[in-house]
């Protein structure tokens, strides 16, 4: 191995996401997913396949953007969840997996909703960095990407509301 090609591994070794072997993207998409009630609770518990669920209910359901990297010291991936009810406006919600038992784990989720900064309507990118996620927004309809990101930490997102209280 040449000087160059030691140094070219070393980079990559550093710069690529810092998840343990046993927390993948795959396992993510093809996990159960908490989804908000739109009303009161229950919440919805759904096994995506392949990123995607339908159903009579929820005719879509969709993980687009993805991130992963570490978190309170322990891998972890989010992604953003798109999904429709059936009547003319969709859901976003940003959910956090964890590994255990080999799987991945829906630890919690969370809304940005309106806090996206600079007019961004729905996640468009997802980064964690520095024991944060960074949110970053767009805006489909005046067709912008949004620079600034929405920075969060593990605290915002919450469990599951699988009983009515």
């Amino acid at each position: 191995m040449t000087w160059v090609g030691a140094v070219l591994i070393a980079v990559t070794a550093v710069t690529a996401p810092q998840t343990a072997a046993g927390l993948t993207a795959e396992q993510a998409r093809n996990a159960y997913v908490c989804l908000p009630s739109l009303a009161d609770p229950p919440d919805a518990m759904v096994l995506f396949q392949d990123g995607k669920y339908a159903s009579s209910s929820i005719p879509f359901a969709e993980m687009r953007a993805m991130g992963s990297g570490s978190l309170d010291g322990k891998p972890a991936i989010v992604a953003e969840v798109v999904w429709n009810t059936g009547g003319s406006g969709n859901w976003e919600i940003v959910a956090l997996f964890r590994e255990e038992g080999g799987r991945a784990i829906n630890a919690g989720i969370y809304s940005p909703a309106a806090d996206l900064p600079d007019g961004g309507t729905m996640v468009g990118r997802i980064e964690i960095r520095d024991n944060a996620v960074r949110l970053y927004g767009e805006d489909p309809l005046h067709g912008r990407t949004i620079t600034t990101p929405l920075v969060v930490n593990v605290s915002v997102f919450a469990p599951c509301r699988l009983a009515t209280r």
